[in-house]
Formats: structure tokens, sequence, C-alpha cells
């Protein structure tokens, strides 16, 4: 890589560590968030160097405290849910037959469910939590992780290494673990990026859309300070960059990331 590219590159690996560092650390430097300072959408001020937000609280204060759940909870949910489309996209793609019949049809029927649909279905009936988004990400994002396992083990099983080591006596468990994982983890880890993104995405839009408890929430900052944006702008604009940065972190980074590893 030449000198004039990895500038660049490694301005945007700052950007990102700065980002993920106020989203997990953040919390810990915010004061009160619930305070109120001064005046609804007053411009910055030395105390306040972005301002208030609607009811008069501190931006920064609600910025810092506002972005662990943004990446707590998508990051589990889409382990949890990677976990689970890898399993079904295994057995589908190795096993074949009755079991990627079941496999496919599960995946096909879950493929068309709108994962926004789903997240205010669950939120409605099960009320606003960790484990409802959880859920709604698990359920929409697993049938494609399924899809792309059952794809590469598909490939995988043709090829001469994994019928030699199936000719010799090794079981099915020693053949998916030692031959078939480690050719599949590329494409699969690959594609945890893009389930990460969709996960903050859809995370954010809860906030966004008036779920929650009503603390601190980047998605929420939006919603509640949109009114004001021509008073002033940083409780939009700030939380918006921040989400911005964090979903499009998840999928190129890690895209990238995986690529430098496995090549």
């Amino acid at each position: 890589m030449s000198a004039a590219r990895r500038v660049p590159a490694g301005l945007a690996v700052l950007v990102v560590a700065f980002v993920l560092g106020v989203a997990v650390f953040g919390p810990a430097f915010a004061a009160d968030p619930e305070r109120i300072v001064g005046l609804p959408y007053t411009a910055p001020t030395a105390g306040s160097p972005l301002g208030t937000d609607g009811t008069g609280r501190d931006v920064l204060e609600r910025v810092l405290a506002g972005g662990r759940s943004l990446v707590t909870v998508p990051v589990v949910a889409t382990l949890l849910a990677t976990a689970l489309g890898l399993l079904l996209g295994l057995v589908g793609g190795y096993f074949g037959g009755v079991a990627d019949a079941v496999v496919s049809r599960l995946d096909h029927l879950l493929l068309g469910l709108p994962p926004v649909l789903v997240l205010l279905v669950l939120l409605n009936g099960w009320g606003y939590s960790a484990v409802t988004i959880t859920a709604a990400v698990v359920l929409t994002g697993t049938p494609f992780v399924s899809r792309v396992t059952r794809a590469e083990t598909l490939h995988a099983v043709e090829d001469g290494y994994v019928v030699t080591a199936y000719a010799t006596g090794d079981s099915h468990l020693s053949v998916i673990v030692r031959e078939i994982l480690p050719n599949i983890a590329r494409p699969v880890l690959a594609d945890f990026g893009t389930r990460l993104a969709i996960a903050i995405t859809l995370t954010a839009a809860v906030g966004f859309l008036g779920f929650g408890s009503g603390g601190p929430n980047w998605g929420a900052m939006i919603s509640e300070n949109v009114e004001g944006i021509r008073l002033t702008p940083w409780g939009v604009a700030v939380p918006a960059l921040l989400l911005g940065v964090l979903t499009v972190a998840a999928n190129l980074g890690l895209d990238r990331l995986v690529g430098k590893v496995l090549r």
C-alpha cells in the first residue's frame, strides 16, 4: 500500500476506534444525562459544547451515555444468529436429502419476514427489552447466514479433500469441523459484518420509533431533536454521524479485516 493510501486508511481506523470508544466507554464519562442544564435547544456553550436538546438536557452527556446498547445488543444478537444459521446451513448442505429440504423451507419462510415488521410485532407483544431486539435479529438474520453456509458447504463437500477424509473413515463431525468449517469461514465471517450492520440499524430504529426506557440512545436522540434542528443541529447531527460510522465500520471494516486475516 502506498503512503498516500496509508494516511486515509489510518485515519479511518482512528475514526472508527474513536466512535467505538465513545459507544462502549462513554457512559463512564457521562455525569447525569437526564439533568436539565438550560433552556431547550440552546446553542453550544463552554459548559455544553453541543448545546441542549428539546428538554434542556446536555447533548454531549446524552451522546456519551447513549451508544453502548447499540454495540452490545447487536453483537450478541448477531453472534446468536450466526451460530444458529451456521448450524442449519451445515446440516442442510452436508447431509442433503430431507435435512436439506427442511432447512431450505425454513429459510424461505423466514426470508419472507420484513425485519422492521418483525421488530414492531415483537415490541408490541413482548415490550421493549434486549431480549426482544435479539429475537428480532435472530429471526430475520438466521436464514441469510444459513443460505450462505449451505451454499459454501455444498461446494466444499464436492472437493477432493472432503471426499478423501470421509473415505478414510473420519466421522461426520470430524469432517465438518476439520475439513469444511475452515474452508467456509471466510464468507460466513464476511457476512457477519452485514448482519451486524443490520442489527445496529434495527437497534437504533427501536429508539427512533419511540420504544425503550426513555434513557439516552443515539437513535432516540435523532427523533427527539429533529424539531429543533434549525435552532441547534447537534442533537441530531452528532448521533446520526456516530451511527453512520458505526454501521459502515461494522459492514466494510469486518469484511476487510476478514480478508486480511484469512488471505
